[in-house]
C-alpha cells in the first residue's frame, strides 16, 4: 500500500560541452567577483 506518489519529470540529456556553451553565452559580460575586480584595480593603481 502506497501512501505517497512521487512523479518525476523527465530530463533532458545534455553534453558537457553543449552545457558549458550555454553557461560561457549567460555569464558573459558578468562581473563574477566584482569584490575581487575591485582589489585587483587598487592594486594595479598603487602598483603604477
Amino acid at each position: 500500500m502506497k501512501t505517497k506518489v512521487n512523479s518525476t519529470e523527465k530530463m533532458v540529456a545534455i553534453s558537457e560541452k553543449a552545457l558549458l556553451s550555454l553557461v560561457a553565452a549567460k555569464l558573459k559580460g558578468r562581473v563574477l567577483f566584482p569584490q575581487k575586480v575591485e582589489n585587483a584595480r587598487k592594486y594595479m593603481k598603487d602598483a603604477q
